[in-house]
């Protein structure tokens, strides 16, 4: 008992310190893994907020219909950028797990972004945007630091020589009422809600098979849904935001997704 309470205390501590770098702000020049966050247009061009853009961070094997809460939740106030730390992410990723969050391996998290955001200086008050950057990786490397990374294409991209790793998430309309349905297939597994592993992104199955998100980052998405015992199924086509979705069979996810 006296291990596990000087282990908490050592956790509690760990992520008091860590609060300290979860604000928006800028970079001091020491080198330590993180991910800059930095918000640009349909354009490409400095993404105007008005007021605060809301940056969240969510595990890849996280259920938003069983764990709604993000691993970290940030502001990025005008002419700042986000700014994810090694330790931070560890921290929430150890507290996520404790929660239920699947965590195959305590050398690596895999997470997402997401990013919303009302109100730009150059577009009418109360116009929204939404963005999501998936396939970041914090990994160990051999020398025993953990680094940042993303997977792009076949290939990686990596972080500068400083261990910062940048995202350009691109902020665009949502989709309202992204609309789907399970098929026939899905009707068979008696499937009663869908989610987007990794996202805030959840919803629930009708008695007719149709289901509807309320509001979508335009992308591509792998579909999980959820059947009466409790099993996972993994649909098997990707949802593309903005067109009606029905995908053409389901299959039973792996083991890291038995709820």
């Amino acid at each position: 008992m006296k291990a596990r309470a000087n282990w908490a205390l050592a956790a509690l501590l760990c992520v008091h310190c860590a609060d300290k770098d979860r604000i928006a702000g800028g970079y001091d020049d020491v080198e330590n893994p993180a991910i800059q966050v930095a918000l640009v247009d349909t354009l490409g061009n400095p993404y105007l907020v008005g007021g605060a853009a809301e940056l969240r961070v969510y595990a890849r094997y996280q259920n938003p219909a069983k764990d709604s809460l993000p691993l970290l939740k940030q502001s990025i106030a005008a002419d700042t950028f986000g700014l994810i730390r090694d330790s931070v992410l560890l921290a929430a990723m150890a507290e996520a797990a404790g929660r239920g969050t699947p965590w195959p391996s305590r050398d690596t998290v895999e997470f997402n972004l997401t990013v919303s955001a009302t109100g730009p200086g150059m577009l009418a008050a109360g116009a929204e945007r939404e963005a999501f950057v998936g396939d970041f990786l914090l990994a160990k490397s051999k020398d025993g630091v953990f680094r940042f990374r993303r997977r792009s294409g076949s290939g990686w991209q990596y972080p500068d020589t400083k261990g910062v790793l940048a995202a350009r998430p691109v902020m665009a309309p949502p989709v309202a009422g992204q609309l789907g349905a399970i098929g026939d297939r899905g009707r068979q597994l008696s499937l009663q809600a869908v989610f987007i592993p990794g996202s805030p992104y959840a919803a629930k199955i009708a008695e007719d098979g149709t289901f509807s998100f309320a509001r979508l980052a335009r992308g591509k998405y792998d579909v999980k849904a959820v059947s009466s015992d409790a099993k996972i199924y993994t649909a098997q086509d990707s949802l593309a935001a903005g067109m009606e979705y029905i995908p053409s069979d389901w299959s039973e996810a792996d083991i890291l997704w038995i709820e």
